[in-house]
């Protein structure tokens, strides 16, 4: 999986852990 760098980009385990934070509040937002 490839993804673009961001300047705040953490590593593949740190992305492993927040990931499913991220996506969750996607599905929430309005």
């Amino acid at each position: 999986m490839n993804r673009k760098a961001y300047p705040s980009d953490v590593s593949d385990d740190e992305w492993a852990f927040v990931a499913p934070y991220l996506t969750l509040m996607t599905e929430d937002a309005p």
